[in-house]
């Protein structure tokens, strides 16, 4: 019987661990989108000649918007 209970405590281990190895790769390539919509939107603001501080600022706001982990 303890083997057993080791062997469902194993294989329920695994597949919690496996859950959450695909979850953070799914939200990663999330934030990862997030991330470069951030960049571009800072590109275009800075190529349209506005001041490089609002430009900041404004990609500051889109990054916290993300609620992912800064790169």
């Amino acid at each position: 019987m303890l083997r057993t209970k080791s062997m469902r405590w194993a294989a329920t281990s695994a597949f919690v661990f496996g859950l959450a190895f695909s979850l953070s790769a799914f939200g990663s390539s999330t934030c990862q989108r997030c991330w470069d919509s951030c960049q571009t939107r800072y590109d275009r603001c800075i190529a349209s000649g506005e001041n490089q501080s609002t430009c900041g600022y404004n990609y500051r706001q889109c990054a916290i918007g993300c609620r992912c982990q800064i790169p």
